[in-house]
């Protein structure tokens, strides 16, 4: 039995389904995991594997060091940075991840071990790697026993990147709506026609919406159970679906804010000017975390890089985030991870009891924000209160830089054209900013820049 409090510290509390492992941080704030007998078991098989230890020098897995305490095993596991969920990310980070947890069961699998599921919430991103971090479901397998993550893994990995690539259909909303994922029969809905030949599609969809609808009154489990599945047979079936991700692939012909940096009034002399001021913030001091707010191509996000351990590009187009990611991973960059969210519609806590996936607020506080060209998006755009907007940038507690974008921006204009004067909020204006800004904030510099401003601020508190 896990403890019903942990040995120090408090459980995570996204971590509970699993009745023999189980993740708390520690009064140190380290990230620990304390097994049950049944779990301590396991991770002995595990432990001594040649595949734990190589995925761990790669960096495929979460480095994890075995502890002990009166008489509990316990696991301390290095803390990732970064916490994002598969809802925000982007298409490529969806197929890096869904390929990461194929391989790494193939490759267990050799040495006779398997996996308790098959969820992407088991990966999180180091800046653009992904790496599998629930060594509490990895386990030895049984003779006979079938891939029992296989429906998990179709759910959450596989309609998901079949939807964006096919369907042309974002999943990161479905996925936000249900934790459990994309159900074969809604996957289905969306596969109509010549969709239902890519590859993937026939096998792992239409057919498996039928057998699922044929096998709601019957004990599947323990029917695949003693269906006497090989090794050999699992195997087949990773390496396949391995075939399918790769072949997978999403290339739309462009987004709202694709061609962004090419635009009038970023590019040239405004963007030179912007970078310097982002450039001589940021070399001050060294930063834990960085929030880049509408980073589109993360331009700025590589400005402050070389000054922080982490930086978080946050945009709502997924296709400027997944070029911006495909780049980075191509660099091995381990400090800047794309989120795909909508700062008007931000991903919120969910599941149970509402805290067992949380805001990004409550994941970790920046220690710098850059609001660069986001304000008249958020205002103007999602037709928010000024108010809560400064509110909100003031409760981060975070050093914040916020480009100022007058009414008469060729850009502002444009997000207005289809509203009445009386459907915009009639305080976006600079003297109300300004004065909002002096109650919550102290002004350190500023910056004109071509109609708009870039201003300096320090919390008050």
């Amino acid at each position: 039995m896990i403890p019903a409090e942990p040995p120090g510290g408090s459980y995570d509390p996204g971590s509970f389904r699993d009745p023999a492992s189980r993740v708390f941080f520690a009064d140190d704030d380290s990230v620990r995991r304390v097994l049950s007998t049944a779990g301590a078991s396991d991770w002995e098989s595990v432990a001594r594997s040649e595949a734990f230890g190589r995925w761990m020098a790669a960096g495929d897995v979460v480095s994890t060091e075995e502890l002990e305490h009166d008489g509990l095993t316990i696991l301390l596991h290095e803390r990732i940075p970064v916490w994002t969920y598969p809802y925000e990310w982007t298409f490529s980070m969806m197929q890096e991840a869904a390929l990461l947890q194929l391989r790494l069961l193939d490759e267990a699998l050799d040495e006779g071990l398997t996996f308790k599921d098959a969820t992407p919430y088991n990966v999180q991103f180091w800046g653009s790697k992904p790496v599998f971090i629930d060594v509490g479901s990895i386990r030895p397998w049984e003779e006979g026993e079938p891939w029992l993550g296989y429906r998990q893994f179709c759910q959450l990995f596989l309609y998901p990147l079949l939807l964006r690539a096919h369907a042309a259909t974002p999943f990161q909303p479905l996925l936000r709506g249900s934790l459990d994922g994309i159900s074969a029969e809604t996957a289905r809905s969306f596969l109509r026609g010549s969709k239902v030949f890519k590859p993937g599609a026939l096998a792992d969809v239409v057919l498996h919406a039928r057998a699922e609808r044929s096998s709601r009154h019957r004990n599947v489990r323990d029917e695949l159970g003693s269906a006497g599945f090989t090794r050999a047979m699992i195997q087949t079936n990773v390496r396949r679906l391995r075939k399918v991700v790769e072949k997978t692939t999403w290339q739309p012909s462009d987004s709202a804010w694709s061609e962004y940096a090419a635009c009038d009034h970023v590019a040239g002399g405004q963007r030179e000017s912007k970078a310097a001021f982002v450039e001589k913030v940021a070399s001050e001091q060294r930063r834990r975390l960085v929030w880049d707010l509408g980073s589109n191509d993360g331009h700025h996000s590589r400005i402050v890089r070389s000054h922080a351990d982490s930086v978080v590009a946050v945009d709502g187009d997924e296709w400027v985030l997944d070029r911006l990611y495909r780049a980075l991973r191509s660099e091995d960059d381990r400090t800047i991870t794309p989120l795909v969210m909508n700062l008007a519609d931000p991903s919120p806590s969910l599941g149970w009891r509402g805290v067992e996936r949380r805001r990004l607020e409550d994941r970790g506080s920046p220690d710098l924000v850059l609001a660069l060209a986001v304000i008249h998006h958020l205002v103007v755009g999602a037709n928010l209160p000024l108010t809560d907007v400064v509110d909100w940038l003031a409760s981060l507690g975070a050093e914040v830089i916020l480009e100022w974008v007058p009414p008469d921006d060729p850009l502002v204009v444009t997000l207005a054209a289809n509203k009445k004067a009386a459907e915009i909020h009639s305080d976006y204006r600079e003297d109300v900013l300004r004065a909002l800004l002096g109650e919550r904030f102290i002004l350190v510099d500023e910056q004109p820049l071509d109609g708009r401003v870039l201003l300096r601020l320090q919390p008050l508190s």
